[in-house]
């Protein structure tokens, strides 16, 4: 094991690929979405989580971006919103998968967790058929994550009530 004032060479090759992948998605940031600050102000990008195919890559996880991250959350709760408002009914099992994957996730078991994690505030309601909607407070979440991103998010959106604390 050779050590210098740095550290051993493990945690100088672990320093090292942390900043290489640092650097690289600061790159894939840069070129893989139009950001808001980078386009004309009055530019906006439609987009209906329902129908269209993202804009960028939505990244869900720690390793995506915050534009990424929000996208996903875009992608995957307008679905549910856009659902309940077209059809009148709650996301089923096949359409949560369809739409966690569509926004990164590995499939439907992956965004279960989202109101199961201790002091994580409940964006979708479930009712007793097992159908998914999304919650008044998670759809102001949807709207200002869209805002950031400069996305105009297109058709009806309906949500239930946000359950009492």
């Amino acid at each position: 094991m050779n050590t210098s004032i740095y550290g051993t060479e493990a945690q100088l090759t672990k320093a090292l690929r942390a900043a290489a992948v640092a650097f690289i998605a600061t790159l894939d940031e840069a070129s893989s979405h139009p950001a808001k600050a980078d386009s004309d102000e009055n530019t906006v990008i439609e987009y209906d989580p329902l129908t269209d195919q993202p804009p960028f890559t939505p990244v869900p996880h720690s390793s995506g971006t915050d534009a990424q991250q929000k996208l996903a959350s875009i992608t995957y709760l307008g679905a549910i919103a856009r659902i309940y408002a077209e059809e009148g009914r709650g996301a089923v099992s096949k359409e949560i998968s369809k739409f966690a994957k569509k926004a990164g996730y590995a499939g439907g078991n992956a965004v279960n967790g989202w109101n199961s994690r201790p002091n994580s505030p409940r964006a979708v309601e479930l009712n007793e058929d097992g159908e998914r909607f999304l919650n008044e407070g998670s759809m102001k979440s949807l709207l200002a994550d869209a805002a950031d991103l400069g996305i105009e998010l297109v058709g009806e959106y309906k949500t239930v009530p946000s359950p009492k604390k």
